[in-house]
C-alpha cells in the first residue's frame, strides 16, 4: 500500500528497528565487557603486586644502618629495566634501597620513585597501610606502597613496588580487538537470523495476501482457517464479509427469480385480456394491486433477509436507546380494556452496551415492546445487563421484557416466532414482529427465549453481543 509516495513494509520496518537496536545493545554489551575486563585486570594486578610486596618483605633485612635484600624470588627484580621495580623509601621520600632492575643514573627507572609518588604520601602513610593506584611518569605504571617498620629498633620505611602497564595495555587492546570483531560477527549473524525470523513470522500474512489475490481471480471462495491465532479475527472478518456478500447476491438473484415468476401471470392476464371499459379497468386495478403487493412483499423479505451484523460497528449504549423508544411508545393510544400503562425501565444498567448497529437494536426492541404493549394489561418491565461469557473473553447483553397480560398459550412458545404466526387472530397485524426479532438475533449469533413472566404475562429474553462502557 502506498502512502505519501513511499511503500510501507512491515518487514522493512522490523529490519530497520533491528539495525538500530542491535548496534546499541551490542555497543553497550561491548562497553560493559571492556569495563569488566579492566576491573579484572586491576584486581589481578593488585593481587600480583601485593604478592611481590610480601616476597620483598620476606627477603628484607636491616643491619642497623641499611636495608639489605638477599634471595629475591622474583627474577624480574634482578633484570635491568625489566618493567618491575622495587624501592625502599624513608619518611622523607628518599630512596634507601632499589632493586637491581631499577638501574642507575638520573634517567634510570630508579628516579621513578620521585616522580610517581604523590607529594607527602611517604610521610603520611600509616604503618601496615597499603595503597594501590595507577601512576604516570614517562609512561603509565601501577604503584603499590606499604608502610613498614623493622622491629622496635629499625626505621619506619615505605616499600614501593612499580610495574609497567605496557603488558596490561597490550592485553587490553588485544581483548578489545577480539571483542569488537566478535560483536561485529554476532551483529551480522543476529541480523541474518532476525531477517529469517521476520520472513518466517510473516509467512502467514504472505499466505493471506496470496489467498486474497486468488479470491480476486475466483480461485478461492474464502480465506483458509488454518492461520495463527492472532490472525483469526482478520480471516474470520473477511470470510464473514465474503459470506454476507454472497448471501446478498443470492438474495438479489432469488428475488429477481421470484419477481419474474410471480409477475409473469398478472402481466399475461393484462396483455391477453379482451375485456373493455369498466371490466378492463377493474381487471387492471386488481392485477396492479396484486403486483404492488408482490413487490412490497419482496421488499419486506429483502429487508429481513438482509440483516447481518456490522463487523466494524461501534459500541451502542443501551439505556439511552431503550429509554427513548419506551418514552415514545408510552404516548401511543391504549385499547379500551387496557388500563393506564406503567412502563418500568429502571432496571436497565447504565454500563450496558450493544456491540452492533443501533438501528438493529431499535428494530429489535421496538418489535418486542410493541408486542408487549399489544397484549399487556397495564404494566411492562424492561431490564438490560451485560454478563461475561463462560466460553471466551467476550460478553453477552441480556434484554428482558415482561408484561402482565395473559401470556403465551402453552405449546405456542416456538410457533409464534415463525414468520407470519400470531398467538391470536383478533389483533390487527401481519405477525412479522417477532420473526424480525428472531432474524436480527440470529444475524448476531444471539438467542431469543420466551417464558411466563413474574407479572403473569409473557417474558421475552434476548441475548446479543454486548460490552461494558
Amino acid at each position: 500500500m502506498r502512502k505519501g509516495g513511499t511503500t510501507s513494509s512491515i518487514r522493512a520496518r522490523l529490519l530497520a528497528a533491528s539495525m538500530i537496536i542491535l548496534p546499541v545493545f551490542l555497543g553497550l554489551t561491548v562497553w560493559g565487557l571492556d569495563r569488566a575486563f579492566a576491573s579484572y585486570q586491576a584486581d589481578s594486578q593488585r593481587d600480583s603486586m601485593r604478592l611481590q610486596q610480601l616476597l620483598l618483605a620476606k627477603a628484607a633485612d636491616w643491619d642497623g644502618s641499611a636495608w639489605r635484600f638477599e634471595g629475591l624470588d622474583e627474577a624480574r627484580l634482578q633484570l635491568p629495566d625489566s618493567g618491575l621495580y622495587a624501592y625502599v623509601l624513608n619518611r622523607a621520600g628518599a630512596v634507601l634501597w632499589r632493586s637491581p632492575s631499577a638501574g642507575q643514573g638520573d634517567t634510570a627507572p630508579d628516579q621513578l620513585a620521585d616522580r610517581l609518588l604523590p607529594a607527602g604520601l611517604a610521610a603520611s602513610l600509616a604503618l601496615g597501610d597499603q595503597r594501590f593506584f595507577e601512576c604516570a611518569g614517562d609512561r603509565a605504571y601501577y604503584c603499590y606502597v606499604t608502610g613498614i617498620a623493622w622491629g622496635s629498633t629499625g626505621p619506619e620505611s615505605v616499600f614501593l613496588i612499580v610495574e609497567d602497564q605496557a603488558a596490561a595495555i597490550a592485553a587490553r587492546d588485544a581483548y578489545r580487538g577480539t571483542l569488537v570483531a566478535l560483536a561485529f560477527a554476532v551483529a551480522v549473524l543476529l541480523l541474518l537470523a532476525q531477517a529469517w525470523v521476520i520472513r518466517w513470522g510473516l509467512l502467514p500474512l504472505s499466505g493471506i495476501a496470496s489467498d486474497i489475490r486468488r479470491l480476486g481471480r475466483g480461485e478461492l471462495s474464502q480465506l483458509r482457517a488454518d492461520v495463527p491465532r492472532e490472525l483469526l479475527p482478520l480471516t474470520d472478518s473477511v470470510n464473514q464479509l465474503l459470506h454476507s456478500e454472497r448471501s446478498r447476491r443470492e438474495r438479489v438473484r432469488n428475488t429477481m427469480d421470484r419477481l419474474t415468476h410471480v409477475l409473469k401471470t398478472p402481466l399475461m392476464l393484462l396483455r391477453n385480456s379482451r375485456d373493455e371499459g369498466d371490466s378492463y379497468r377493474q381487471l387492471v386495478q386488481e392485477q396492479v394491486g396484486r403486483m404492488l403487493g408482490i413487490v412490497e412483499g419482496e421488499l419486506a423479505r429483502a429487508k429481513l433477509d438482509g440483516k447481518s451484523p456490522q463487523i466494524l460497528a461501534q459500541s451502542v449504549p443501551v439505556r439511552p436507546v431503550l429509554s427513548r423508544i419506551a418514552s415514545a411508545y408510552q404516548r401511543l393510544p391504549r385499547m379500551p380494556h387496557q388500563g393506564e400503562l406503567q412502563l418500568d425501565t429502571t432496571q436497565i444498567d447504565a454500563d450496558a452496551a450493544f456491540a452492533g448497529e443501533e438501528r438493529d437494536l431499535q428494530d429489535l426492541f421496538g418489535s418486542l415492546l410493541e408486542n408487549s404493549l399489544k397484549y399487556c394489561e397495564s404494566r411492562i418491565e424492561v431490564s438490560a445487563s451485560v454478563v461475561d461469557n463462560d466460553n471466551d473473553d467476550g460478553c453477552w447483553l441480556h434484554i428482558a421484557i415482561a408484561d402482565d397480560g395473559e401470556g403465551i398459550p402453552p405449546g405456542l412458545e416456538k410457533d409464534i416466532l415463525r414468520r407470519g404466526a400470531r398467538a391470536d387472530t383478533a389483533s390487527v397485524g401481519q405477525g412479522l414482529g417477532l420473526s424480525i426479532v428472531v432474524e436480527i438475533v440470529s444475524a448476531y449469533g444471539g438467542s431469543l427465549h420466551s417464558d411466563r413472566s413474574p407479572l403473569g404475562g409473557a417474558l421475552f429474553t434476548v441475548r446479543l453481543p454486548g460490552q461494558r462502557v
